[in-house]
């Protein structure tokens, strides 16, 4: 149902702009900074976290084409590597357009991911999701993801 093509420079650059304005906007959402401040807090982080850019060691960016009309409508990021004598599959990032939802393809994502990890090796797949998204914890926990950490807050002052 979809094939998942590697991002060519120019795509990625696309692609990290698209991140930064989600990232900021879902961070002033939870309240986590400020509207002012979210932009550059989202850019300073992703460039952390890839210090090399598409190059990052272990990254994997990729557009999710439907293989029947060979339209892009969505794109995943994730990451592989050692960590402490196990195979580390994580995914990072999986977006379909608003237009695509609802028809099956990040289920298609996920199922090709899943082949991808079990072919290097790795024993399970890891992401992170907002409890604030009840759409996606409901698509992930059919597909046999469960919770392993839940992280915290609460208001002070």
């Amino acid at each position: 149902m979809v094939r998942l093509v590697p991002m060519n420079e120019a795509e990625f650059r696309e692609s990290f702009e698209r991140t930064v304005a989600r990232r900021a906007a879902d961070s002033v959402h939870r309240g986590v900074w400020t509207k002012e401040r979210a932009t550059e807090a989202a850019r300073v982080e992703l460039e952390t976290f890839l210090p090399r850019g598409r190059e990052s060691p272990g990254h994997h960016f990729a557009k999710v084409i439907d293989e029947s009309n060979g339209k892009q409508v969505g794109e995943v990021w994730y990451f592989v590597r050692e960590e402490g004598g196990k195979i580390r599959f994580w995914v990072d990032w999986i977006w379909t357009d608003p237009q695509e939802r609802r028809r099956g393809y990040a289920t298609a994502v996920f199922q090709r991911l899943s082949h991808e990890a079990a072919k290097l090796g790795a024993e399970r797949m890891g992401l992170y999701v907002f409890l604030d998204n009840p759409h996606a914890i409901s698509l992930y926990t059919k597909l046999g993801f469960s919770a392993q950490v839940m992280a915290m807050t609460k208001p002070v002052g």
